[in-house]
């Protein structure tokens, strides 16, 4: 159990953090938009999700809201995001997730965090 559903529209930060989710051992489904998302999210029930929030079309607000309407997808675990004005970094927040709370910081911030809160959901390197 370790598919997370990758959410972002900017190729190039998407290929980077599922590079760097990869790595650690996830299995990475990467979608560019909330449509195709959603349809991912029906068909593969991922472990996790990490969504960017500012997106064109159905934005990360949208995504959740429609994730959570559903009663078979309403307790995956669900992580929102969005790049800091001017650089490369990003912030993250945690959803629904028992009460965890993900202070701003980077990918390998986020790394850390995932592979040491998360496996009390079932999200875990194998």
């Amino acid at each position: 159990m370790n598919n997370i559903l990758l959410i972002e529209d900017n190729d190039v930060t998407r290929k980077n953090i599922a590079d760097l989710l990869s790595v650690e051992g996830y299995t990475i489904l990467e979608a560019s938009d909330g449509f195709s998302a959603i349809g991912y999210l029906e068909e593969y029930l991922p472990d996790l999700v990490i969504c960017e929030i500012i997106m064109s079309g159905m934005n990360g607000f949208d995504v959740y809201k429609t994730m959570f309407s559903y009663l078979y997808t309403n307790k995956i675990p669900f992580i929102q995001f969005t790049a800091k004005s001017g650089d490369a970094e990003h912030h993250f927040k945690i959803i629904n997730v028992k009460n965890c709370t993900f202070q701003a910081g980077n990918d390998r911030d986020l790394i850390s965090f995932i592979t040491t809160r998360f496996s009390g959901f079932g999200i875990k390197i194998e």
